[in-house]
């Protein structure tokens, strides 16, 4: 017959403290790791195993009246962007599973009322029983090291995905600010080819009220002054739309004026040499990737093996006569165990977690092979227009002399001699004017494919001052 159980609910709790403190690895984890907050491509395969609360963020005030430059405009697109918030929030998400993985090394502590029907002492009949017990895994083959390691990797990878979005969110402000610079400037050549060609045509009208010249001349002037103000209204309307685009990134109703000159930052970017390609974040993600595949792998691996648990537990039954040969026998009985689990039949489950991890592996390889390729061709293809676009613009500036000498002497030709057709002059005119358009769009473009070269070396945050700030919370690390 079973007698009374020495064993007493301080003395389980004895036992619970014991295992808690059985595991050199566990610590207590109430609050999380603030290193999780410093990002960067040099600490990225050392990701911290816990993660902090996110604090408000908030946009940098901007001084009224000053001009806006590109450095600045990145800084406060990245300041808000509720595309970055969403990053971290989901790099939190990871970092608390970092969390959850390492629940594994401390105590499971479960209670509950039990109901059924059993045999023993003497007959059978249904019970009813209270149940306390604390279940410590001892050693395990390394299942929850490896869980730890996939959550870390996976967090690793949240961190870099943070990165790719700041340089999305950098590369589309930098485009939206160039592109509202652009058209600011091409607003202005063209409200000088107003003023130009409206000058040519008050000298036509002046010439056709003294019978120097016919009619047509002043149609034809009219007609250009006309084609003037339409290229300054689809100037305007593109100017209207990158200025919107502008301050819809930077969270503002309207931004404020833009400062002039070509920005330091981008200067002659394609013609510095590349950085290496661990710093592109898609490259980082694709490595935390395939670390996240080979943790799980050694973790599917390792479910195949025993797991060895101590494990106290009490029982209070609550029948007055669960025993009924015995009525004094203590309806609270008490043990500790030591539980070796092995799995017999998962029907497959342990295979296919172990061909899915490897799968993973492979696809974490294709997509550090594509990340490194796509980089590598938009740089290419970067640094060949510039090359070209670099001569054209070179030419554009040569052609510039040579037009408005032929617009000064056609103008002399037209007033003076009279052996120059108006349209000679108007074309002359137009041509100066459209060489200048062209020499704008040209700087702009180059810009645009600085802008590209330094995304496609993992060199923008560097360009625009974003390492080592505070963007909503993280640290942006180099």
């Amino acid at each position: 017959m079973k007698r009374s159980s020495p064993l007493s609910p301080l003395l389980l709790g004895a036992f619970g403290l014991v295992a808690l403190n059985f595991h050199p690895g566990a610590q207590a984890a109430d609050d999380i790791d603030p290193q999780l907050r410093q990002i960067g491509p040099s600490l990225l395969r050392d990701a911290p195993e816990a993660v902090p609360a996110r604090p408000p963020s908030g946009m940098a005030p901007v001084a009224s009246g000053e001009r806006l430059g590109l450095t600045d405009a990145v800084l406060q697109a990245a300041q808000w962007h509720p595309s970055i918030a969403e990053a971290i929030g989901n790099l939190y998400k990871q970092g608390e599973g970092i969390n959850v993985a390492r629940a594994g090394y401390y105590p499971q502590i479960s209670g509950g009322i039990r109901t059924g029907y059993d045999t023993g002492y003497g007959g059978d009949r249904n019970s009813q029983a209270l149940n306390l017990s604390l279940k410590q895994m001892l050693y395990d083959f390394g299942k929850v090291d490896s869980a730890v390691s996939a959550a870390q990797a996976a967090a690793a990878r949240a961190q870099a995905n943070i990165l790719l979005v700041v340089d999305d969110l950098a590369r589309d402000t930098a485009y939206a600010w160039i592109e509202t610079r652009r058209y600011e400037q091409l607003m202005t050549i063209a409200r000088d080819q107003i003023r130009g060609v409206g000058d040519i045509a008050g000298m036509a009208r002046q010439r056709s009220d003294m019978g120097a010249s016919t009619r047509s001349d002043v149609v034809q002037a009219e007609s250009r002054v006309e084609s003037a103000r339409a290229t300054l209204e689809e100037y305007q309307s593109q100017y209207e739309r990158w200025r919107s685009t502008l301050a819809a990134l930077m969270g503002r109703v309207t931004p404020p004026a833009l400062a002039e000159g070509t920005p330091n930052e981008l200067n002659q970017a394609c013609k510095r040499p590349a950085q290496g390609g661990d710093r592109l974040p898609a490259v980082l993600m694709a490595l935390a990737q395939r670390a996240q595949g080979q943790a799980e792998l050694a973790q599917a691996k390792a479910e195949a093996y025993p797991t060895l648990s101590l494990q106290p537990q009490v029982n209070h039954y609550l029948d007055d006569d669960y025993n009924r040969d015995n009525a004094r026998l203590d309806r609270t009985q008490a043990g500790i165990y030591l539980n070796v689990e092995v799995p017999i039949y998962q029907g497959g489950a342990i295979s296919a977690r172990s061909r899915a991890a490897g799968h993973a592996l492979t696809a974490a390889d294709s997509a550090e092979d594509a990340a490194r390729l796509q980089a590598r061709r938009g740089l290419a293809e970067a640094v060949a227009q510039t090359s070209g676009l670099g001569r054209r613009l070179s030419s554009l500036e040569a052609r510039q002399v040579s037009i408005q000498e032929a617009r000064m002497l056609y103008g002399r030709q037209y007033l003076d001699l009279g052996t120059r057709p108006l349209l000679d002059l108007l074309n002359a005119e137009q041509e100066i004017y459209q060489s200048r358009f062209e020499l704008a769009g040209t700087r702009s473009d180059l810009l645009r494919l600085d802008v590209d070269c330094l995304y496609n070396t993992g060199a923008l945050r560097t360009a625009f001052g974003l390492e080592g700030r505070n963007l909503q919370g993280v640290e942006i690390q180099p």
